[in-house]
């Protein structure tokens, strides 16, 4: 139990202290406006097949009173490849700038990206790159 709060609360120390220190890379655009970021200073390789790696989404428009969204992800760069959120962090400022207006902590299962969806972008550059890293 204490080992979970202790990683629960690093995890969350890098949410709220990442952003500034971000050197985020625009991956895609979406119809909608919506603008996907990675920070590719910051992807870690956590064995040969997993890769741990932080996505900004800047929303077009106000969702729920919010202007952009920070997730911390694991992605398994085997095929078929796969993702699952570690942490999620809604922000009412552009680029994740100010407090969480909340955040969730709990890892979900792993999922499968749909073709053409912006997870399918973020795992076509995460993936080479963390390869690239790894030689």
């Amino acid at each position: 139990m204490k080992k979970l709060i202790l990683i629960t609360t690093f995890l969350s120390s890098l949410v709220f202290s990442s952003v500034c220190f971000a050197e985020w890379t625009l991956v895609s655009t979406h119809v909608d406006g919506h603008r996907f970021y990675i920070d590719l200073d910051r992807i870690q390789i956590k064995d040969k097949g997993s890769v741990l790696y932080w996505n900004l989404t800047d929303f077009a428009k106000r969702i729920q009173g919010n202007l952009s969204a920070k997730v911390f992800l694991e992605a398994d760069c085997s095929i078929p490849r796969k993702v699952r959120v570690l942490i999620f962090s809604h922000y009412t400022q552009p680029m994740a700038q100010g407090d969480p207006s909340n955040t969730m902590n709990k890892p979900t299962e792993w999922r499968y990206p749909p073709p053409g969806s912006s997870m399918e972008r973020d795992l076509d550059k995460v993936c080479p790159f963390a390869k690239k890293k790894l030689k």
